[in-house]
């Protein structure tokens, strides 16, 4: 990334290159991935009365682990990103500076969520109030998928107005992560109810899940990162 430097003897910057930046990220992302399927594919095949226990805090399908702090910091890190962004977009005379700005609220509260687990809240009231089971067993997801869905109808326009790479990098990423959040989540919840917690298929059905957040979030990141190179020649922050 780059900055205009107006005293050079007066600002002290750490200058980060965008290439380096990017595959550091998606070095992590599978390292965390790879961690998480590790710890399947040993639960499955040794069981938790071992030297190692059950692994959990590796484990891709719970709270308060490696996975779980990794996906928040990848969405407030985009986040930040994306407020740089509107920044520059400002100064560049720009429009949807309001899409810049609410979308980056919307991954402080997404970030915030996956470090507390808020949305499942949501899940047993759902459940009894409706008696929801097959792919609504999980019932956070039809709210989800109603706000998922008014977000994308409000975001047509500014997605459209990207510059061609950008809108392609944003589009997949926001493709991937919501399949899983969204899709694998309810193929999950049949997988659950028809075969049972320790199935392989459910096993397998949320490994993908949290797998696909992971690549989707890392895509995002690194995209934006990206498009703050491409149209901006970088973007920085300077404290003074």
């Amino acid at each position: 990334m780059t900055m205009t430097r107006s005293d050079p003897a007066q600002v002290q910057a750490t200058w980060l290159r965008s290439f380096r930046v990017s595959a550091l990220l998606w070095l992590a992302s599978f390292f965390v991935i790879a961690a998480g399927i590790f710890r399947e594919w040993y639960v499955f095949h040794f069981g938790t009365e071992g030297l190692l226990q059950d692994l959990r805090h590796i484990a891709l399908n719970a709270e308060y682990c490696l996975p779980a702090w990794y996906s928040s910091l990848l969405l407030i890190s985009a986040a930040g990103l994306l407020a740089l962004a509107r920044g520059a977009a400002a100064r560049n005379g720009e429009r949807y500076l309001l899409h810049w700005a609410v979308l980056a609220i919307m991954f402080v509260g997404l970030s915030a969520d996956e470090a507390t687990g808020v949305h499942e809240v949501l899940i047993e009231p759902m459940r009894a109030e409706f008696g929801l089971s097959g792919i609504f067993h999980f019932g956070w997801v039809i709210p989800g998928a109603i706000l998922v869905g008014l977000a994308g109808l409000a975001y047509l326009p500014f997605l459209l107005a990207l510059p061609g790479r950008s809108r392609l990098v944003f589009f997949a990423a926001g493709l991937i992560f919501v399949g899983g959040a969204l899709g694998m989540e309810m193929a999950g919840g049949y997988l659950l109810t028809q075969h049972g917690e320790q199935s392989l298929a459910y096993i397998a059905a949320f490994t993908v899940e949290e797998s696909m957040e992971i690549i989707g979030a890392t895509l995002f990141v690194t995209g934006l990162i990206g498009h703050l190179k491409r149209q901006y020649g970088g973007a920085g922050l300077v404290i003074t």
